[in-house]
């Protein structure tokens, strides 16, 4: 069905790190390729709009320079990504999705679905006897197990969306692959508007900067670096991430380690903690707020001073998809009652010296 344009498959490895499927997705590196052998030109900066055509045959290119020329829609398609899975569904192609991972859990009718294992150690033998004619991957994905799909002649193509702008896109692109141009592109201009609204309410806050910092994992604490979606996603809302400039963090980092040293410099006026297990985001967050006013270094910031501490769902700010706008509009919103708190506009960050030794202590 398709004819591929392939650059080698990238010698990466896959982590054994035991943290959460949001570090699992987002820290790996994407890797990506389709049969054949021709290497394709550096990877574009972030995705690339295909031209709309009329009719078939196609031509598709991913997130590596890869390229496709399908005959026709691809008909058995597997995803081994989360938001490649609700896109699939969002732009109305679920009924040429034939596989997905056990992590493909939304919506709820992809459970419907057969499974081929997880991210990292997808079986191919199940993927193999669903005889795909596409395989959509993004991040997580093991180097030798997409080697072993190109030596077989079973294609596949690679998205690694970095900000809103790029999921929006992807919605687009992933229609026009799916053969469903308008549910793509209706599904990806709503998108755009709900974004551009956001932007439009954050702009009389934009004097404030609000310093945000966002908790992937407390224990062992791993935070929203200035590299990451999440990043994109403060600025959007007119914020700046508190970690930005702060000393001893890696700036290069999508999402690195910290250490409470490290909070307490950065003295955040907002945290937003990504929340794992579903509960009340209410009493999640309170509880979150009364553990932090108890816990030395912490309890001196800014934000738990004032009481500016709060969760959020990590599947609508962890998974690059469509849910990533309600992700979007929640943490604008908290964004918008935690500028309540600081009318003036906030001086440079201190070094906090004493609050580091009571972190100690």
């Amino acid at each position: 069905m398709g004819t591929p344009n392939q650059r080698p498959i990238p010698n990466l490895t896959v982590s054994g790190r035991p943290l959460a499927l949001a570090i699992a997705t987002l820290v790996l590196a994407i890797l990506s390729g389709c049969r054949g052998g021709q290497q394709a030109g550096p990877s574009p900066s972030g995705p690339k709009m295909d031209p709309v055509a009329s009719d078939w045959p196609r031509t598709f290119t991913d997130d590596l320079g890869n390229t496709i020329t399908f005959e026709e829609p691809p008909q058995r398609i597997i995803s081994l990504s989360p938001n490649l899975t609700e896109i699939i569904f969002l732009v109305g192609a679920e009924e040429q999705l034939v596989g997905r991972t056990d992590f493909c859990d939304y919506p709820p009718q992809a459970l419907a679905k057969p499974s081929i294992g997880g991210i990292v150690n997808p079986s191919l033998e199940k993927l193999v006897s669903l005889e795909p004619d596409l395989v959509l991957i993004a991040r997580g994905v093991d180097a030798a197990f997409l080697d072993r799909l190109r030596k077989m002649e079973i294609c596949f193509l690679g998205y690694d969306p970095q900000t809103l702008d790029d999921v929006i896109a992807l919605i687009q692109r992933l229609g026009q692959l799916t053969g469903h141009d308008q549910q793509g592109a209706e599904a990806s201009d709503k998108l755009a508007q709900r974004k551009a609204q956001v932007e439009a309410d954050s702009r009389p806050r934009a004097d404030i900067q609000l310093r945000v910092l966002f908790v992937l994992s407390r224990e062992p604490l791993f935070v929203a670096g200035t590299t990451s979606f999440v990043d994109n996603i403060l600025r959007t809302c007119g914020a700046r991430n508190a970690i930005a400039g702060v000393p001893h963090v890696d700036q290069r980092r999508p999402w690195p380690q910290i250490s409470r040293e490290t909070v307490v410099a950065a003295d955040p006026q907002l945290i937003v903690f990504a929340d794992t297990h579903g509960a009340d985001s209410s009493s999640t967050s309170a509880d979150t707020l009364t553990q932090l006013r108890a816990t030395p270094g912490w309890r001196g910031v800014a934000a738990v001073l004032t009481g500016q501490v709060y969760t959020i769902s990590d599947d609508l700010i962890t998974i690059p998809g469509p849910r990533l706008i309600e992700g979007l509009e929640q943490i604008s919103q908290l964004v918008h009652e935690a500028a309540g708190q600081y009318t003036v506009q906030p001086e440079e960050r201190q070094s906090r010296v004493g609050n580091v030794s009571e972190s100690k202590r």
